[in-house]
C-alpha cells in the first residue's frame, strides 16, 4: 500500500443489479405457475395435462438459469448480453402461454394474471421492453384463445372478412384439448370480453412498469454515484492513515492481521521498509499485556493510558487508543500509539524529587503539580487558584511571580519551616501570557514555640554556615 507518488483513483466497481432482479422474478413467476396449478388440481379436481404442462415449467426453469448464468460477473458486458435478455425473456412468454394451454386455458382465465410479472420484471432491461413484452403477452393469449375456441375463429374470421389464414394455422374445429371442466361452455362475448379486460390490464401494467422503471434508473444512477464517491473516499482514507504522523495500524479484529499501517509506525517499531500487512500484530508490536490489547481490538475498552512495549532490546510506555472502523465492509480497529517514555520518564522524575514544585498559569491557576507539592499543600489540585495554598506578596506581586527579572529566589516559612522559594518564567510560543515554574526547597526549621511564627510569614534568609556574613557576624558577638 506504500507509494510515494500521486495515486490516481481507479473507478469503481458496481455490478449491475438489474439483472439480479429479473432473475428474482422469473423465479417469483415460476414458482406462482406451480402453485397456481398444484392447488387447484390437489384439492379441487381441476382436470390439468400436467405431462404437457410440467414440459413448459423445465424450459421455464431452463429460463431461469440462463438469466442466472448471464447475471454472473464473470461474465463480460455487451450488446449480444441485452439480446440475449430480450430474447430469454420472449421464450419464457411464450412457454407461459404453452403451459397456459395445457391447464385449462380459456377455462382457466385468472391464470392469465401471471403474465403480469414478466411484463413488471422487464422494466429492468429498457424502459421500451414492458411494451414489447405486454404485446407479445396479448399475442400469445390470443393466438392460444382462437386454437382452442372456434367461436373466436369464426369471429376473427368476420373481422379479417376471409376464414383461409386461420382454417390453415388452427383447421376447421382446432386441437383437441381435454376439458377441465365437464360442459363448460362460455359465449363469444365472454371471450371477447375476457380478452379485451386482459389486453387493457397488461398495457396498463406496461405503463406502470415503465414509469416504476424511471424511477428506478434514478435510484441506480444515485446509488452509482455514491458508491463511487464511497470507494474514492475509503482510498482516500486509507492513504490517511499512511500518512498519519503518529504511529497507527489498521487489525482485522478476527485474526489480529495487520491491513495496513502508517510511515510513522514503521519508523517507530525500526521495520523498515518491509510491509508488515499480513502479519500478526503482536509479531510486529511486542506489547507487555497482550490481553488487554486484545480487549481493546475487541471493543470492550477504549484506551491503555500507559501500556509497556519492546522495540527490539529497549522498552517504551505508550498510550495506545483504540477506534473501531468500517473499512470495505470489514469491521477493523485502527489503533494509535502515543510514546509517552519521555513525559513518563520527567514526571517520575519530578515526583522523586526533594522539594516540591508546581507550575501556575497567569491568572494564578495551578497547572501541575509534583508528590511532594501535594504533601506540603493538602489542597493542592490542577485548577486551583495559588493564593488559596499560600496568600503571600512579594514587592507587590503575588508569591510565584518572579517580577521583571523573570527569576527571583526569596525564603518562606511555612508550618514553622523556612523554605527558599525560586520562581521562574516560563514562555508560551506566540502568546503574551507566561506560565511560572515555582520550586519550594526546605533549607531550615524555626522555633515551633516562637509564637510570632505563622504559615506563609515571608523572612529574611539567613546566611549559611562557614559564609563570610556568618563568620562575621560571630565576630561582633565576641
Amino acid at each position: 500500500m506504500r507509494s510515494d507518488h500521486n495515486q490516481s483513483l481507479p473507478n469503481a466497481h458496481w455490478q449491475n443489479p438489474r439483472i439480479h432482479l429479473l432473475d428474482d422474478l422469473w423465479l417469483l413467476t415460476i414458482l406462482a405457475i406451480v402453485l397456481a396449478i398444484g392447488v387447484p388440481w390437489l384439492f379441487s379436481g381441476f382436470a390439468v395435462q400436467a405431462g404437457v404442462a410440467s414440459w413448459g415449467l423445465l424450459g421455464l426453469g431452463a429460463v431461469h438459469i440462463a438469466f442466472t448464468t448471464l447475471a454472473s460477473p464473470a461474465r463480460s458486458v455487451g450488446r449480444w448480453r441485452d439480446n440475449t435478455l430480450t430474447l430469454l425473456d420472449a421464450i419464457g412468454v411464450i412457454l407461459i402461454g404453452f403451459v397456459w394451454a395445457h391447464v385449462g386455458g380459456l377455462q382457466n382465465p385468472l391464470f392469465l394474471m401471471v403474465f403480469v410479472l414478466p411484463v413488471m420484471g422487464s422494466m429492468f432491461l429498457s424502459r421500451w421492453h414492458p411494451f414489447l413484452i405486454a404485446l407479445l403477452s396479448i399475442l400469445v393469449v390470443i393466438v392460444v384463445a382462437i386454437s382452442q375456441a372456434p367461436e373466436l375463429r369464426s369471429y376473427a374470421s368476420s373481422l379479417l372478412g376471409s376464414e383461409t389464414l386461420l382454417n390453415q394455422l388452427f383447421g376447421r374445429q382446432g386441437p383437441e384439448l381435454q376439458s377441465s371442466f365437464a360442459g363448460f361452455y362460455a359465449p363469444t362475448g365472454y371471450l371477447v370480453a375476457v380478452l379485451e379486460v386482459f389486453t387493457v390490464i397488461l398495457l396498463a401494467c406496461a405503463v406502470a412498469a415503465e414509469y416504476v422503471g424511471t424511477i428506478f434508473e434514478r435510484l441506480i444512477a444515485n446509488s452509482i454515484v455514491a458508491r463511487s464517491d464511497s470507494e474514492k473516499a475509503q482510498e482516500l482514507w486509507a492513504t490517511l492513515i499512511e500518512r498519519l504522523p503518529l504511529p497507527a495500524l489498521l487489525v482485522d479484529p478476527s485474526s489480529l492481521r495487520i491491513v495496513a499501517c502508517s510511515d510513522a509506525a514503521r519508523t517507530f517499531l525500526r521495520i523498515g521498509d518491509a510491509a508488515p500487512d499480513g502479519r500478526n500484530l503482536f509479531e510486529v508490536a511486542r506489547f507487555s499485556f497482550i490481553d488487554l490489547i486484545q480487549e481493546l481490538i475487541a471493543g470492550a475498552l477504549g484506551t491503555a493510558s500507559l501500556m509497556a512495549m519492546r522495540v527490539e532490546d529497549e522498552v517504551r510506555l505508550t498510550q495506545v487508543n483504540v477506534l473501531q472502523v468500517v473499512h470495505k465492509k470489514r469491521r477493523l480497529a485502527l489503533l494509535m500509539i502515543e510514546d509517552v517514555t519521555e513525559s513518563f520518564c520527567l514526571k517520575a522524575a519530578w515526583d522523586t524529587s526533594e522539594y516540591a514544585a508546581l507550575v501556575v498559569d497567569s491568572q494564578g491557576r495551578v497547572r501541575a503539580f509534583n508528590k511532594p507539592t501535594a504533601t506540603l499543600f493538602s489542597g493542592v489540585k490542577v485548577g486551583v487558584n495559588a493564593e488559596q495554598l499560600l496568600s503571600q506578596l512579594v514587592a507587590g506581586l503575588p508569591w510565584w511571580e518572579p517580577g521583571l527579572t523573570r527569576r527571583r529566589k526569596m525564603h518562606i516559612e511555612i508550618d514553622s519551616r523556612i523554605y527558599e522559594v525560586t520562581s521562574s518564567e516560563i514562555a508560551l510560543p506566540g502568546e503574551e501570557q507566561r506560565l511560572y515554574s515555582v520550586s519550594l526547597l526546605p533549607v531550615a526549621r524555626t522555633d515551633p514555640m516562637d509564637k510570632a511564627g505563622r504559615t506563609g510569614r515571608l523572612v529574611k534568609p539567613q546566611p549559611a554556615a562557614g559564609s563570610p556574613e556568618a563568620t562575621g557576624k560571630r565576630r561582633e558577638l565576641q
